[in-house]
């Protein structure tokens, strides 16, 4: 039996989490499957409705993540699921999931895309470090935000700050969020058959570091 792919998006409320997923949606990795996208924090974007093939559920509660995931198992057959986390949820409510038995039979988790606005990111990384850290640490895609109000110098020194951290995964520049989808349909990332080599990569990272975080 072939297990649904789970994939979180994750960021701060404005940093572009749903503009991301609404983007991504309509990449080759996501078109003509049927997709379930399960948002944990709902900012002033919502997930279009104009896709046939996604269904989209708002939770009010990231302690109903769990019984939402069981309850669709039967219901359809997904392709993926993509859950937009809370951006003050940890990490680890991925390691409790799977150590659900009928999650980690049914689910595989299948990596984590890290949203920055890089306008207040390294403000962020100062004070909340301990929640941001493992995000950016297990993502396979590390994407930025609003880059052009930033000088050079901001650029360079976010770049640098996000590449001490997660020295692996491949980084998307993106000016404002008006640029995202362009940004991301021009990205070889989001190919299907390029970005297939490096999922093997770094899902083999994300369970690694999960698998830390449960033992």
């Amino acid at each position: 039996m072939m297990r649904i792919k789970l994939e979180i998006v994750s960021g701060f409320l404005g940093a572009g989490k749903t503009s991301f997923i609404n983007s991504y949606l309509e990449t080759e990795l996501c078109l003509e499957k049927e997709i379930l996208v399960i948002v944990l924090e709902k900012g002033i974007t919502n997930i279009k409705n104009s896709f046939v093939n996604i269904e989209t559920i708002y939770l009010e509660d990231s302690k109903d993540l769990k019984k939402t995931l069981i309850g669709k198992i039967n219901e359809k057959k997904y392709h993926k699921v993509i859950v937009e986390f809370n951006g003050t949820e940890r990490l680890s409510l991925i390691g409790d999931l799977f150590k659900d038995k009928l999650i980690k039979k049914n689910f595989v988790f299948y990596g984590n895309y890290y949203i920055g606005d890089a306008r207040n990111l390294i403000i962020y990384l100062k004070n909340l470090g301990e929640i941001i850290i493992p995000f950016i640490q297990s993502s396979k895609l590390i994407i930025l935000n609003n880059l052009d109000l930033l000088d050079q110098d901001e650029k360079d020194k976010i770049i640098k700050e996000i590449e001490i951290i997660n020295q692996t995964s491949p980084i998307i520049l993106s000016n404002s969020l008006s640029n995202l989808s362009f940004d991301l349909k021009k990205s070889k990332y989001f190919k299907e058959n390029q970005i297939l080599n490096r999922i093997k990569v770094l899902f083999s990272k994300s369970e690694v570091y999960l698998d830390d975080k449960m033992g």
